[in-house]
């Protein structure tokens, strides 16, 4: 149980460390709003409470409706499909012809 305690604290710590590093590093866009990162814990904490305001907005949009029509008319691919009948047809006649030719048997030398 000790163990487990233990290695837990040192995963928190580590991930810690790994959240003020990635705040320090980090560069905003200019979003109005943002704090500008200058490193240091309280920054850390202004900066994870605005990204969890903006979440929250996001999550708040409403929803588009789109019809199955329009939706996959928007969706059209021009080029050629994934999956090409001629090639998987070439593929198989070759994969056919290196199937039934003969093996050549005796070539395989015994171990000494």
């Amino acid at each position: 149980m000790l163990t487990f305690v233990v290695w837990s604290l040192v995963a928190v710590f580590l991930v810690t460390a790994v959240f003020l590093v990635a705040n320090v590093m980090a560069r905003t866009d200019g979003v109005p709003g943002d704090v500008q990162p200058g490193g240091g814990l309280g920054d850390f904490w202004r900066s994870f409470r605005a990204g969890l305001r903006h979440s929250r907005r996001r999550r708040s949009d409403a929803p588009v409706d789109t019809d199955l029509e329009a939706f996959f008319a928007g969706t059209v691919e021009e080029g050629p499909a994934y999956v090409d009948a001629e090639q998987i047809t070439d593929v198989l006649t070759r994969a056919r012809q290196q199937a039934s030719r003969q093996l050549h048997v005796g070539t395989a030398r015994a171990p000494d």
